[in-house]
Formats: C-alpha cells, structure tokens, sequence
C-alpha cells in the first residue's frame, strides 16, 4: 500500500507500462553481481519529464545519451555503473512490448535531454574549495555532532533525576491505559485504504498502453486520471537520475574535437548541395 498512497517525502509516477515477469541481472565482467525478479512498470515523473524502469528497489531513468541495445524477444543491455551493464528480461509478449521498444527509439531519438537540474551539489562544493576548506567543515561538522550528543545526555539525566519527572509506581498501576489510549489511524481508515487499492489495480488493467500501439509521444500524455498512480520517495527517484548521469559523463568521449567535427559536418553538407546542384543540371539538359 505503500507505493500507492500519497506520503511527504514522495513524488508521483505515472504508469505507462506494466509487465507482470520480468528480471533484471547486473553484469561484471561477464559475472552477475546482482538480480532481481518480479513485475516491472514503467513510470513517468513530470516533475522531471523523466521515464524510469522499475523492478522492486531497482531504478533506471532512461537519458537520451544512454545506448539501450534489444537483442529482440523482449531482451536488453542497459550500460551500468564502472564498465557493468544491466541484462534486462521482460518474458510477457503483447503490444507492451512493442511500445516499450518504441519508448527506448524515442528518447535515443530527442535532440536534448529533459532538463530537470539534477547536480551533484557536493562534488561541486569539493571542486570550488581547497583542501583546507574542507577539512576545516569536517571539524566543524564533527564538533556539532559532539556538541548534540553531549546536550542530549544531558537532558535526558536532568530529566531522570528532576522531581518533576519522577513517576510514582502506585500511579502506573492504578492508570486506566485502554479509557485513555486514542487510536492514531483515521476513521475508515482499512475501508478507504481497500478502495484505494482497488481503484489501482482497475486503472492498471484498463491501461489502453498495454494493448494498443502508441508512439513515443502519445505515451507520456496518458492522463493521470485514468492511470495507475506510484508515489515513490522523491530523493531515490533524484539519486537514480544523477547516478545514470554519472554513467553518461563517465563513458569515453569522442577523440575527435569540436573543429574536427564541425568540418566534417560542413563537408557532408556540401556534399549534399553538390549533389543537388548535379542532380538538378542534368534534368535541365535532359528537359
């Protein structure tokens, strides 16, 4: 019931997908270091205008700059953190299927990724101050923690040797605990909890994404209203993206320079007007 009920702390995903079997196993250096296993669902976030895969605690926001590869039958290698990869199994064929594929073409596709303005505040704060600076916060930050814990022993001690304090035996057994005991859960609180649960599961069955062919677009604008709603901690979704950032940023660059490129690229597009201009005189001597 978790996943389903609006907490603080959390932020909604919008199911697109949902595939009943899947596993997903992290390869190393062609070993398996880790596997999951069980129903995977395909989230939207428009808080960050991101799709992100989802098994269990398993987490992948798909980037633009991340190379998915299908080797077909529902079969894909996701790039993964130091050189690892992540096989992906989906054993549920149907039309979930082919618009996931269509998912993954359409996000290598875009011409920029979602800007949600995810940064790594630390490793930013580490590059624009000296070894002194940081060591200097550390102190201070270890000081604090000590300062903390001496004011908490001494209140807790102030607080068990205060006459005030003391609890007389005679009163804990003459209390009526059940007369002053008050529930915390709200009223109706299974009734509504089993209702809510309910209207989950129906919107999942009756997901159009699942039996009909959608393109990449259409996918994102199933309305929310009629889909299957997750509420997930919002602090795992943001270290999910920065993590497949890091992935992105630590893949080896093109050796070719920002010049090298672009007259490449002015080449092609002579080539191209060359073509056109031959293409174009010889219709006119023909004609």
């Amino acid at each position: 019931m978790e996943a389903i009920i609006n907490a603080p702390g959390t932020i909604k995903g919008i199911e697109v997908l949902f595939f009943e079997e899947a596993e997903v196993t992290k390869m190393r250096s062609g070993q398996p270091s880790f596997a999951t296993y069980g129903p995977m669902s395909v989230l939207y976030f428009p808080q960050y205008n991101r799709f992100v895969l989802q098994i269990n605690d398993w987490r992948y926001p798909l980037l633009r700059r991340l190379s998915v590869n299908s080797a077909g039958n529902g079969s894909y290698t996701l790039p993964g953190p130091n050189g690892s990869s992540f096989d992906l199994k989906i054993t549920q064929p149907g039309q979930a299927l082919g618009n996931l594929d269509a998912l993954l073409e359409g996000t290598r596709k875009l011409e920029a990724s979602p800007e949600d303005k995810l940064v790594r505040l630390a490793a930013k704060k580490h590059a624009e101050t000296g070894p002194k600076e940081v060591i200097t916060e550390t102190i201070k930050q270890a000081v604090h923690k000590v300062q903390n814990k001496v004011a908490t022993f001494k209140t807790g001690t102030k607080n068990l040797t205060s006459t005030k304090k003391r609890i007389n035996q005679k009163d804990i057994k003459n209390k009526d605990f059940k007369k002053e005991s008050h529930s915390r859960l709200k009223k109706n609180f299974f009734e509504s909890s089993q209702k809510l649960a309910g209207e989950f599961a129906q919107k999942r069955k009756d997901n159009a994404n699942l039996n009909q062919s959608k393109q990449f677009d259409e996918l994102k604008k199933n309305s929310a209203s009629h889909a299957a709603i997750y509420y997930v901690p919002q602090l795992e979704i943001e270290e999910a993206i920065l993590r497949n950032k890091d992935i992105v940023d630590a893949a080896p660059k093109s050796d070719k320079g920002i010049m090298e490129r672009g007259r490449e690229r002015l080449a092609e597009v002579q080539g191209s007007v060359e073509k056109t201009l031959i293409s174009e005189g010889m219709t006119h001597y023909q004609g």
